[in-house]
């Protein structure tokens, strides 16, 4: 392996904050910001 080669970059896209969850909701749902929840929504089996 080279050595000046790079494996990896941080992409760390800027936070504004905005409307934030209460407390208890942001512990329940992982995240005190609305704009970085995104359930996991399984796919249905048939």
């Amino acid at each position: 392996m080279k050595r000046d080669m790079k494996l990896a970059r941080a992409y760390v896209p800027y936070q504004p904050y905005v409307r934030l969850y209460p407390l208890q909701e942001a512990l329940m749902k992982g995240t005190i910001f609305p704009n970085l929840y995104q359930p996991y929504v399984g796919k249905k089996l048939h």
